[in-house]
């Protein structure tokens, strides 16, 4: 889950959210009193200040871009054909 912390003062974070709603992940915001700067924290992964988070949302966008552009559905395919087996049938 990605959680990020951000002071408090009047910082707008509806644009990260709508980011991370189109985008379907799991996501925090946690207001920090004493932080001078915000922060980003996803697993191992950490991002600190503006551009650093901006720079990762636009890489796990890009991640699930990528994964529904594998999705094999897209893909012409016989549901009906019998799957070749090397060494069997094919």
């Amino acid at each position: 889950m990605i959680t990020i912390y951000y002071p408090s003062n009047d910082f707008d974070i509806t644009g990260w959210q709508e980011r991370l709603d189109r985008a379907s992940l799991k996501y925090e915001f946690i207001i920090e009193d004493n932080a001078t700067v915000a922060r980003l924290v996803d697993g191992e992964n950490k991002a600190e200040g503006i551009p650093a988070i901006e720079t990762y949302l636009e890489s796990q966008e890009q991640f699930v871009q990528d994964w529904y552009e594998d999705r094999c559905d897209k893909y012409e395919f016989d549901p009906d054909a019998t799957p070749k087996i090397n060494g069997i049938n094919g």
